[in-house]
C-alpha cells in the first residue's frame, strides 16, 4: 500500500547484520573497558596495592594462569621471591609467603583459615574427599575416624604389608634383565611398590604393579584426572568461563571420571563384603565410623585420595633421595655404609631398626627440602579482619599460602640452598648450617590438615631405600648425568620423568 513502509527480505537481513555488528562491537568495548578498569583498580586501588610484586600479576590473573597451564609455577615463584622478598602478590587477590612464621599464621590459626572453595572439584558422586572439604568441622570429624588407620599401633600391625612389597621389589629387581646397561627406571619401580602397598592397605588387594611391571590403568586414570582438574581450575579465574567449560566438556571425559570412580567403589564393596579382620585402613575406618561420621560416599571419595597421596609422594621422595645421593658420591658412600653396617641380612631391616638410622633420615629430609612433593602453594582464605602473616596485616577476602619448593630453596632460609647436604640435619652439623631457618621446613604441612600419613610415609621410605641399597650397588646412568632430574613441571603434583640407573646385586 502507498505510504506504508515495507522492508524486503534482503533489506531485513542487512539490517539484522548491521544490528548484530553493533551489538558485538558494543559487547567487545564493554568487556575491554571492564578489563581495563579492573586492572587499574587492582593495581592502584585494591587493598593489596602496597604489597610487592609484578604489576601485571597484580592487574590480571593471566601471568599466574599461564604458569598453571605450562606447569612452570615453581621457577616463576622462585624468581619473584628472589626479587621481592618474603611476600609477593602473585594474583590480584593472593599473596605468597616464604617466611617460617607463615606456617603458624596461616595453617595453625584459630579459628582455622578455611580452604578456598575456589579451585575445588568434586568427585563424580558429587562428594569431596576429606582432603578438600572446606568446612573445618566436617573435615575434623572425618579425619578423626580415618586417623585410627594411621596410629602407631595400626602401623606396627601393618608392618608385614610393608615387608611383603619391599621384599617383592628386591626379588623383581634381581630378575630384571640388563640391570647394568643404564636403562632401568628406578622411579617406576618405586611407584609400583608404593601403589601396591597402598592398594593393599586401602582395598585389601594390591594393584599387582610389581608383578606386571606396569602401572595399573586406574592409577593412570587418576593421574590424568588430577592434571585435568588442575588445568580446569584455570577457568575459575574467569567466572563465566568455568561454567561454560564444564558444560562443554566432551562426554568421554565424564565417562572416564565415572569409570575411575566406579572402580574405586567396586574395590571398596569387595573389601567390605569380605568382612576381613586384617589390619588395613578399611578395618579401622569401618570399626571407628558412626552414624553421621562418614557416609559410604565419603569413604569412596577419601579412599582414592589415600591411595594417590600415600603412594605418589613416597615414590617421588624415594626417587629424589636416590638421585641426589648418587649425584653426590660422598653422600652415597656414607649412606650405604650406614645401612650395610647396621644390618647383617635383609630380614633385619624392620620398622624399628630403620627408625634408629640417623643418616638415612637426613638423606630423605634433604631430598624433601630439595624436591618437596607438594611444591606449590595450598592457599587458605582470610575470612576475618585483623589477620597477620609474617607480621603483615592481610585484608579479609585474600588468599594466602606458602610455595614449599620456593621456601625450601630460598637463600634467605637456607645456606647453600641449591646444594644437597644431608649433614645440615644432623646434630653434629657444621656450625655454618646453624643459620638455616629449619622452622620453614614443613614438607608434610602443619595444623589440623597436615599429612595424616606422615609416620607411615617415613617408615615406608626408610625401609624401601634401606633394602634397595643393602641389596644392590647403584650408579647413575650416563643419560642422567647431565641436567637436573628434579626440574619438573608441576600440575598440583610433580610430573616425574624416568630416573635411569645401573644396578648390580651386591657381592
Amino acid at each position: 500500500m502507498d505510504g506504508e513502509y515495507s522492508l524486503s527480505p534482503v533489506g531485513f537481513l542487512r539490517t539484522l547484520i548491521t544490528a548484530a555488528g553493533w551489538i558485538l562491537t558494543v559487547s567487545i568495548a564493554v568487556t575491554a573497558a571492564r578489563v581495563v578498569l579492573s586492572a587499574i583498580y587492582n593495581v592502584y586501588f585494591h587493598p593489596l596495592r602496597n604489597f610487592p610484586g609484578p604489576k601485571f600479576a597484580a592487574a590480571t590473573p593471566l601471568p599466574f594462569v599461564w604458569r598453571l597451564l605450562n606447569g612452570r609455577m615453581v621457577p616463576w615463584t622462585m624468581k619473584l621471591h628472589a626479587k621481592y622478598g618474603v611476600v609477593v602478590r602473585v594474583l590480584p587477590d593472593e599473596l605468597s609467603f616464604i617466611g617460617s612464621s607463615a606456617w603458624q599464621d596461616i595453617y595453625t590459626a584459630r579459628p582455622q583459615l578455611p580452604k578456598p572453595t575456589f579451585g575445588v572439584l568434586e568427585t563424580p558422586n558429587g562428594i569431596r574427599s576429606m582432603g578438600i572439604i572446606p568446612d573445618a568441622e566436617t573435615h575434623g570429624r572425618q579425619r578423626k575416624i580415618v586417623s585410627h588407620a594411621f596410629s602407631d599401633r595400626a602401623l606396627l600391625s601393618q608392618e608385614y604389608i610393608l615387608q611383603k612389597y619391599s621384599d617383592l621389589l628386591i626379588d623383581r629387581l634381581r630378575n630384571q634383565p640388563n640391570l647394568q646397561d643404564g636403562t632401568l627406571d628406578i622411579c617406576s619401580w618405586y611407584n609400583f611398590t608404593t601403589f601396591d602397598v597402598l592398594g593393599d592397605l586401602c582395598f585389601g588387594e594390591s594393584f599387582h604393579c610389581l608383578d606386571t611391571a606396569e602401572k595399573h590403568p586406574w592409577i593412570a586414570s587418576v593421574f590424568m584426572g588430577v592434571k585435568a582438574a588442575q588445568l580446569l581450575t584455570v577457568f575459575q579465574h574467569f567466572p563465566p568461563m568455568s561454567t561454560i567449560v564444564k558444560m562443554c566438556l566432551p562426554q568421554f571425559v565424564h565417562e572416564e571420571a565415572q569409570k575411575s570412580f566406579t572402580f574405586t567403589r567396586q574395590r571398596v564393596d569387595k573389601r567390605i563384603a569380605s568382612k576381613s579382620d586384617r589390619p588395613d585402613f578399611m578395618k579401622h575406618i569401618l570399626e571407628n565410623n558412626y552414624p553421621g561420621g562418614m557416609s559410604r560416599e565419603d569413604v569412596d571419595a577419601t579412599t582414592t585420595l589415600l591411595v594417590l597421596a600415600g603412594s605418589e609422594t613416597s615414590a617421588t621422595t624415594l626417587t629424589s633421595a636416590t638421585y641426589f645421593s648418587l649425584k653426590n658420591p660422598r653422600v652415597f658412600q656414607r649412606l650405604v655404609r650406614e645401612i650395610r653396617e647396621a644390618f647383617k641380612s635383609q630380614a633385619d631391616i624392620t620398622i624399628a631398626a630403620v627408625s634408629n638410622l640417623s643418616y638415612i633420615h637426613a638423606v630423605i629430609q634433604e631430598a624433601l627440602r630439595m624436591h618437596p612433593t607438594g611444591p606449590i602453594s595450598v592457599p587458605r582464605q582470610v575470612d576475618r579482619p585483623d589477620v597477620e602473616v609474617c607480621g603483615m596485616a592481610v585484608p579479609q577476602g585474600i588468599r594466602v599460602g606458602i610455595p614449599q619448593k620456593t621456601a625450601f630453596r630460598s637463600p634467605s632460609n637456607f645456606v647453600d640452598p641449591d646444594s644437597y647436604i644431608p649433614e645440615r640435619w644432623l646434630e653434629d652439623a657444621d656450625p655454618r648450617y646453624a643459620q638455616d631457618d629449619k622452622a620453614v621446613f614443613e614438607p608434610f604441612m602443619v595444623g589440623p590438615r597436615n599429612c595424616i600419613g606422615k609416620t607411615l610415609a617415613w617408615v615406608e621410605m626408610k625401609m624401601v631405600l634401606a633394602k634397595v641399597l643393602w641389596s644392590f650397588d647403584l650408579e647413575l646412568s650416563e643419560k642422567m648425568k647431565g641436567g637436573d632430574w628434579s626440574d619438573q613441571k608441576v600440575y598440583l603434583l610433580n610430573e616425574k620423568t624416568p630416573m635411569y640407573v645401573k644396578m648390580m646385586p651386591r657381592g
